[in-house]
């Protein structure tokens, strides 16, 4: 018995050993060529559409599969009309309208209400438009449209939210050098555009800090009226019943004649260009290169579709990356808008040494496809591919009736994607080689490189003339009260007074560098951090700091216009601005004045308070740094310094309080420092151990 149990598990394993293996010379091979099925007609909800007696233009779509009730509406109004000195107006409209709140609650007040509901609602006005969503359940459809309709018809842009809102804006501004990418995108869209053009400006401190409440409230009324809003619900909901019900809840909201021009031209020139921006603490280049593109409602926009799938993912993709391995990134778009031309750009994120390369690789890519016909393969992979993207844009009802909306406001024909679909299927190879040829311009593309120029394959201008982009970020305007020779001589008396005070000009003169052990408390936004440390400094150009925190050892070292950071998670080149700042906080310091004497203009402005103590008010100007210096009037020792500079808040008057004076090699040094940023402790300094002309590591401030 059990020898026949044997066999029959033998022979079973060799059956299935049999069939198996008939299925495996059944597959296909993976080059083999697959017949997929046609894509699934993309089913169409019932849409209806209704018009309040206040002209606001409802689309609705009833949809019981969930007890919960959505709102999108769409305003016709957009950053393109706010004033080139006020840039960041409807941003913050848009934003204040929902944290403001309404006569009757406050918008703390509506945060706590919704929150009691699950509901939300929320605001924001981009470029062309703006919009205002709801969402909550069907049991709390009267409270929250009650709360929705008084948010809308009677705002009330409280003082402090709109402060909170231009702080949120200037520390964005401070922060928009950070990524490569964000630069690369940002510059790209101004060659294109228009440096000064509504659709590519953006916000600085001066245009958030001319914004006022009455502009505000001016820019509400003009563009918040019913009958220049659309508005798609979809939900739990009777459509006779909800459209009762926004009746009521907006009855009180009158029509009013409107005066919205429309959006500004493109006035669009090719041209062939070559432009850099300097970023030296990076060791990889960004590149965008292109020119205009084009609108939606352009008959070949189909064509040029499949046509920018291929260059951009086929062959753009397969050239600079995986054949070529020159990229991390690469990427491509034939950008259309539906009033306003979109952008045709190609980009890739490549490591310094190949970037001219690159360039040139994806120039010829441009040119290939303007020559010759793409293969039956590609054309097929493309047009499938898209349309299996495609397709995810209309896998719900609240896609498809917000698409709906979005073509209204637009102007265009409600089938127009039904169109478009069929248009993608029909496309050929001699529609997108011909597109190709009408509208790739290679000749005449604007390329912007965004990297550290030492470290490319070539120099940039064997590409052409090279247009350096400055991105620095423009300072608030600091008022200096004009200087003469009068106040000039004796501001430099008062100091050199200090200098004796300090040691005397003959011992601060043979100082070469000095070394430091402190400790540190830095103020976050999640209490204090206290670490220690050690710092050494050889004036005027020369830095190396290591501080112990609680995630670990961090090394910064500067050498002229060199840095790196070194922290537990690598290390990386330290920011340019960051740099500067620490090396211009050197330049604040008495001992570094006394050495640099002639490079400074030092002004008396006369006597003032610093904290509690009396103080004489100096100021100073070395190159494009200016700060006040205070010194003690009976005493002449520097009780510290002020100055407009930038935290990650924006714009702040900074201030630095030195005292704890003690004797180091016959040098005075304060030992404690205490920072402040518009008035708020930010950090604090005590020197445990100082020492002047210490004996240099060799290699200390070597830069890698």
């Amino acid at each position: 018995m059990k020898q026949n149990r044997f066999f029959q598990i033998v022979g079973l394993m060799l059956i299935l050993a049999f069939f198996m293996s008939g299925l495996t010379f059944a597959q296909k091979s993976p080059k083999d060529k697959f017949d997929f099925p046609k894509l699934n007609d993309i089913k169409m909800p019932k849409i209806e559409e209704k018009t309040l007696k206040n002209g606001m233009k409802l689309f609705l779509v009833e949809d019981q599969n969930y007890p919960t009730i959505n709102m999108r509406a769409m305003v016709r109004t957009g950053s393109v009309y706010e004033p080139a000195e006020k840039i960041g107006l409807a941003a913050i409209t848009g934003s204040v309208l929902r944290t403001g709140g309404s006569k009757s609650m406050t918008g703390d007040e509506i945060d706590k209400k919704l929150e009691t509901m699950a509901a939300s609602i929320e605001g924001g006005i981009g470029s062309g438009s703006g919009f205002l969503s709801v969402s909550m359940l069907n049991e709390n459809l009267d409270e929250v449209l009650s709360i929705f309709a008084d948010i809308v018809m009677n705002p009330v842009f409280d003082k402090e939210k709109i402060e909170l809102e231009k702080v949120q804006h200037r520390s964005g501004i401070s922060r928009r050098n950070d990524e490569i990418g964000q630069i690369t995108r940002r510059e790209f869209f101004k060659l294109i555009y228009g440096a000064n053009s509504p659709y590519a400006r953006h916000a600085e401190y001066a245009t958030i800090d001319a914004i006022t409440r009455d502009d505000i409230i001016a820019y509400y009324k003009k563009f918040l009226h019913p009958n220049n809003i659309m508005m798609t619900v979809w939900g739990d909901f009777k459509t006779k019943n909800i459209v009762n019900k926004l009746e009521q809840a907006f009855a009180d909201w009158k029509t009013k004649k409107l005066d919205i021009p429309p959006m500004p031209e493109v006035n669009y020139k090719f041209e062939y260009t070559v432009n850099f921006i300097d970023k030296p603490d990076v060791d990889q280049s960004n590149i965008m290169l292109g020119h205009i593109g084009g609108l939606k409602s352009n008959p070949d926009y189909a064509a040029l579709s499949v046509m920018n799938r291929i260059l951009s993912f086929d062959r753009m993709f397969k050239t600079i990356r995986t054949d070529e391995g020159l990229a991390y990134s690469v990427w491509g778009s034939y950008g259309t808008g539906y009033k306003v031309p979109g952008v045709f750009s190609a980009g890739a994120q490549t490591k310094s040494q190949s970037t001219v390369y690159a360039i040139e690789l994806m120039i010829k890519e441009m040119e290939r496809m303007m020559a010759e016909e793409v293969t039956d393969e590609e054309l097929n992979r493309a047009k499938d591919k898209y349309l299996n993207t495609f397709v995810f844009q209309f896998d719900s009802k609240a896609k498809i009736v917000n698409r709906m909306m979005t073509l209204s406001y637009y102007g265009y024909p409600l089938d127009f994607n039904d169109k478009f679909i069929k248009q993608i299927e029909n496309v050929t190879k001699t529609d997108i080689l011909q597109v190709a040829k009408k509208y790739l311009q290679p000749d005449k593309v604007q390329i912007l490189v965004v990297g550290k120029k030492e470290d490319f394959d070539k120099p940039l201008s064997s590409l052409g003339k090279v247009n350096v982009i400055d991105i620095t970020i423009p300072e608030p305007k600091v008022e200096v009260p004009e200087a003469t020779a009068e106040t000039l001589e004796k501001g430099k008396k008062v100091f050199e007074k200090t200098i004796a005070t300090l040691g005397g000009t003959d011992k601060i003169s043979k100082i070469k560098n000095f070394s430091t052990t402190m400790s540190l408390t830095q103020v976050t936004p999640m209490g204090e951090m206290a670490m220690d440390g050690n710092m050494t400094i050889q004036h005027p150009d020369k830095m190396y700091m290591k501080l112990n925190t609680p995630g670990g050892e961090i090394l910064m070292v500067i050498n002229g216009d060199k840095g790196t950071m070194q922290h537990p998670g690598g290390k990386m080149p330290l920011p340019a601005q960051q740099r500067k700042d620490m090396m211009d906080n050197s330049k604040r310091d008495p001992i570094y004045i006394a050495q640099h004497l002639n490079d400074y203009k030092i002004q008396f402005i006369g006597k003032t308070k610093f904290g509690e103590a009396d103080a004489i008010d100096i100021l100073l100007i070395e190159t494009d740094l200016t700060f006040h210096m205070y010194l003690n009037t009976e005493t002449m020792l520097p009780l510290g310094t002020s100055h407009q500079g930038t935290t990650q808040q924006g714009p702040a008057t900074i201030e630095q309080f030195d005292s704890d004076y003690k004797v180091v090699d016959g040098i005075k040094v304060p030992h404690k420092s205490i920072g402040f940023a518009d008035g708020k402790k930010q950090s604090e300094v005590v020197i445990k151990e100082m020492k002047f002309n210490v004996e240099l590591e060799e290699g200390l401030f070597k830069v890698e």
